[in-house]
């Protein structure tokens, strides 16, 4: 490849890379094109697109980027995938692809500049993505005054209660009034 194209290879990477703060490194060795197109449909259904750049390329867009130690990754076959809304999603959706097409190995991620080996990047997939994250702390946060709630208005409730039950014995207890013909 010629000094030229390499750099516009760069380039291309460099823009797509930009505003991206976490990807996924995965190996595809051993998978026929057809079965890697059908991994990249699955992904772009979910807005995760999957890129192919020579090693050398990929290592020199990474360390521009910050990600110096990524370059340890970049041995054979690679493919960074990135987008979505949060690397959880987009390493749930690469996990759900290599039941899929077996040969699909996560190699690495890198989660807001720092480096997750296989087993780490894997272990995202079981994690809550930002959505669900931020509810469970709403939902923590809100819990205290749940609660509090609940006690300021629990007399009132019992009361009321009482209330009704005194008022249902009285009226079985008095006779119905007789009407007026």
């Amino acid at each position: 490849m010629s000094r030229r194209v390499k750099n516009l290879v760069g380039t291309e990477l460099q823009k797509r890379l930009g505003g991206v703060d976490s990807l996924v490194i995965v190996d595809y060795l051993g998978i026929n094109a057809n079965d890697l197109n059908k991994v990249r449909a699955g992904l772009r259904a979910k807005n995760v697109r999957l890129t192919v750049a020579p090693n050398a390329q990929a290592v020199k867009v990474l360390s521009a980027c910050g990600w110096k130690d990524a370059a340890k990754v970049f041995v054979g076959t690679n493919a960074l995938v990135y987008g979505g809304d949060s690397v959880v999603d987009v390493v749930k959706e690469l996990v759900a692809q290599a039941k899929a097409v077996e040969k699909l190995r996560i190699k690495a991620a890198v989660v807001e500049g720092e480096l997750l080996d296989a087993r780490a990047a894997a272990a995202l997939a079981n994690s809550p993505n930002k959505k669900e994250l931020k509810a469970l702390i709403v939902g923590q946060a809100l819990a205290p005054a749940r609660a509090l709630t609940g006690q300021i208005v629990s007399p009132g409730r019992k009361l009321a209660a009482v209330i009704n039950a005194l008022i249902a014995k009285k009226e079985k207890e008095s006779p119905p009034a007789a009407t007026a013909a």
